[in-house]
């Protein structure tokens, strides 16, 4: 368990903590040998909660914002409430600790000035490979976060569009017990997953090494776009996309749109 003497100070001193799961949220308090009053705050109560927590704060009650594990507002409920307790000219102080995002970063192995989090990607649809798409373009390093269940499917949609050959870290179960990382390709790594020789079971965070160089200004980049966004979505639609992510002019975009679905 990673907990800082801050953090279980803040925990003790408060009047209340607000939890993604209070059974999760209990075991630590039982862990750290505290009895404290705790609420339910997740995503499928976030408007209601929030609202309720921000009149206890204006009572002058203290609220501690735990989730069930890493930092509340990466990929997990609490911004809603950060935002309005801003609004409301409440303080609300950062307690750093366990976080999956930059512990993948300290342990992966690639080094950028640059990264792009994107979280748990939506699971289907053009929205998702749209932001795959996006990502692929890069140079920076590119962060998902990734359910067991869910995870072979991605990073099969991430080499087809990034590239069999693309340099990626798998982080599983970041602090916990069962923690792993491999550092592998896209490629290898699915065929890992394809043989059963890898274990699915944790949450994942997956590091897909940015490009070595700023994409080209031909017309490659314009192609790679468009062929991943005209499976999804009409031409129209496709074009307009295409021209805001590659920053080509209409014309140029709309002619290799053609050309692709002529063939």
């Amino acid at each position: 368990m990673d907990i800082s003497r801050r953090a279980i100070e803040i925990l003790t001193s408060v009047d209340l903590i607000a939890a993604e799961d209070t059974r999760v949220s209990q075991k630590l308090l039982s862990n750290i040998g505290l009895k404290k009053r705790i609420i339910a705050h997740h995503r499928f109560n976030e408007q209601g909660s929030s609202q309720g927590i921000i009149s206890l704060l204006k009572e002058g009650k203290s609220v501690a914002l735990v989730s069930d594990s890493g930092t509340p507002c990466l990929s997990d409920p609490g911004a809603l409430l950060v935002s309005e307790a801003r609004k409301a000219k409440i303080n609300v102080l950062a307690i750093p600790g366990p976080s999956a995002l930059t512990a993948a970063l300290s342990v992966c192995g690639f080094y950028s000035k640059h990264m792009n989090f994107n979280g748990f990607l939506p699971s289907r649809g053009a929205a998702r490979k749209m932001i795959i798409a996006q990502a692929a373009r890069q140079s920076g390093l590119q962060v998902f976060f990734e359910a067991p269940h869910r995870l072979q499917t991605t990073v099969k949609d991430l080499m087809e569009v990034f590239g069999t050959d693309r340099p990626v870290a798998v982080c599983k179960e970041l602090t916990k017990l069962f923690e792993r990382t491999i550092e592998s390709t896209l490629g290898n790594f699915y065929e890992l997953i394809d043989k059963a020789k890898f274990d699915m079971r944790g949450e994942f965070v997956i590091v897909v090494k940015g490009l070595a160089i700023e994409p080209d200004s031909g017309d490659a980049e314009v192609k790679k776009v468009l062929k991943v966004l005209l499976e999804e979505l009409a031409l129209k639609d496709a074009v307009r996309i295409a021209v805001q992510l590659t920053g080509k002019s209409r014309k140029l975009v709309y002619g290799r749109a053609l050309e692709i679905r002529e063939k």
